[in-house]
């Protein structure tokens, strides 16, 4: 009988660093259920494109252990070469919003129960230029914030560590000149920040997307009009709480596909961020791949 595989990629970096003390129990779990296990680990330059060197028919599934990017990551390896197994994910990270999403437990041993059920589900992705993302591309002070928290405090404060970093930079806000285009209307302003949904989930806040859902075909689009510290204060307090649509100070919209441009060239936000990692530098076109991927849910 041919032997069915399954392909683990953990960060060991990730977070609290704690998934290798449950990686005995991860091969227990499934050697008991009639899978073979090829581990493989990551390094700190991100070798992702070394854990697929051996990947053929026998895989029946890739799973990842780590945070929002190390998802990300493998997404692009196996977008890129083609590889179209389900994907599973094992959140142990910083904030962990896709896995979240997917109803993955933040126990690291009732996630690996949860995915040895085989709920599988085909869901959309996103692209930007030339990557792809599960959960979200952001622009803007965001992507400074994003970049500028040193990655020590977000594993040990979690999103308390962009708080801090947020109030530290609010008298540095700088607005980015933009002209956005939809597949249905076009528009341009100064803009301190957008979000591009795929699911509800960022930066370990829930539901700030209310509307959105992983296979509807559509992107949940939020911009931050630039304004007084107060109204953009209150701006953000109402993203953070879904209660977005008729605030003056901010534009939502659904749409699978959208070109951002710089009007006036920012040198400090020259890049966008998807999935918590630095993303392609502007201008940026967006699209949604439907039904692009297969995941494990609970």
């Amino acid at each position: 009988m041919t032997a069915k595989i399954i392909k683990l990629i953990y960060n060991p970096a990730a977070g609290d660093k704690s998934f290798p003390r449950y990686l005995d129990s991860f091969i227990a779990k499934f050697q008991k259920a009639g899978f073979q296990i090829n581990i493989f680990r990551t390094n700190e330059s991100g070798n992702f494109d070394s854990a697929f060197i051996d990947i053929n028919n026998r895989y029946r599934a890739v799973i990842v252990a780590g945070g929002d990017g190390t998802a990300s990551n493998v997404l692009n390896i196996m977008q890129k070469n083609n590889i179209e197994l389900p994907l599973g994910i094992i959140p142990s990270g910083t904030a962990n919003d896709f896995a979240s999403f997917l109803g993955m437990s933040q126990s690291i041993e009732k996630s690996i129960d949860r995915i040895l059920k085989w709920n599988i589900k085909e869901i959309d992705i996103g692209k930007v230029n030339n990557r792809y993302f599960l959960n979200v591309c952001v622009g803007g002070i965001i992507s400074s914030i994003a970049h500028g928290t040193e990655t020590e405090m977000k594993n040990r404060l979690g999103k308390v560590a962009y708080y801090l970093y947020a109030l530290k930079e609010l008298p540095n806000l700088k607005p980015m000149s933009l002209k956005i285009s939809t597949s249905k209307e076009k528009f341009a302003g100064d803009f301190l920040a957008f979000f591009i949904f795929n699911s509800k989930d960022a930066g370990g806040f829930k539901n700030i997307a209310k509307n959105a859902s992983v296979d509807d075909g559509l992107f949940d689009f939020i911009a931050v009009k630039a304004g007084n510290i107060l109204k953009v204060g209150s701006a953000a307090a109402e993203i953070f709480q879904g209660n977005y649509v008729n605030n003056d100070n901010l534009i939502y919209l659904q749409d699978n596909h959208f070109k951002i441009e710089e009007i006036n060239i920012n040198k400090n936000i020259d890049h966008c961020d998807i999935d918590g990692e630095k993303g392609p530098r502007f201008p940026l076109e967006i699209k949604l791949l439907p039904s692009a991927l297969k995941v494990f849910t609970a």
